[in-house]
């Protein structure tokens, strides 16, 4: 009878605590709408001119158009252009003249560094921009959420 209720316990605090738990990918809802993200690039066409520390803007992808930030040969990153301080205002963060992989929201002033997760480094804004996956497979490199 005790081992019978142990288990329960236990099977109530497991449940409640998974129920509980915010994930990374709801806080991610939160902070800009979903929209769903399928972007196959062809890595010698639509790729070839990008060097490595080079950013790419695709536009009419993701919620306010996407950053590609190529890191090394054959690691990318993608994010989301949307400030995560105003997200619902219509205006994307630029990338800043002076500096590559630099990008700034024109209402807030937040700006987001690209090599360190597009963490915010100035401005009032809290959460990096939204990432988005990236893989290679064979000649594509596809962004998906």
């Amino acid at each position: 009878m005790t081992l019978r209720r142990n288990i329960l316990s236990l099977l109530l605090v497991l449940l409640f605590s998974v129920v509980l738990t915010p994930s990374c990918e709801s806080n991610r809802g939160q902070i800009i709408p979903y929209v769903k993200v399928y972007v196959p690039l062809l890595l010698y066409a639509d790729l070839a001119d990008m060097g490595i520390g080079t950013t790419k803007i695709l536009p009419g992808e993701g919620y306010k158009g996407i950053v590609l930030y190529r890191a090394a040969d054959q690691e990318f990153y993608a994010y989301d252009l949307t400030c995560t301080e105003f997200p619902e205002h219509d205006i994307a963060v630029v990338e800043d003249d002076n500096f590559v992989g630099v990008f700034e929201c024109p209402k807030c002033a937040s700006t987001y560094v690209l090599v360190n997760g597009a963490y915010p480094n100035s401005g009032p804004a809290e959460f990096p921009l939204v990432e988005y996956r990236t893989s290679i497979q064979g000649d594509v490199l596809l962004i998906t959420n």
